[in-house]
């Protein structure tokens, strides 16, 4: 009987040990993919912003030559 209880406890004990490498890889590529994510969105965020600065520029620029033009005309 004594040599199962052992044989269990090492068959348990090494089960632990799996699931924990098993676990502590799926944490590594979860948080891999998370900072990844994290900096494309960041890069998205920044592409939006500029491309919205770059819309109010042009727009201000466009209404700036509309005063202009009708400053010239009269």
């Amino acid at each position: 009987m004594p040599a199962n209880i052992r044989a269990e406890i090492i068959f348990i004990s090494l089960m632990m040990v799996f699931i924990f490498i098993v676990s502590s890889a799926a944490m590594y590529f979860f948080a891999k993919t998370y900072q990844r994510e994290m900096k494309e969105r960041s890069e998205r965020r920044e592409a939006k912003r500029l491309a919205k600065e770059a819309a109010e520029k042009a727009a201000q620029e466009k209404a700036a030559e509309v005063v202009n033009e009708s400053a010239l005309d009269s």
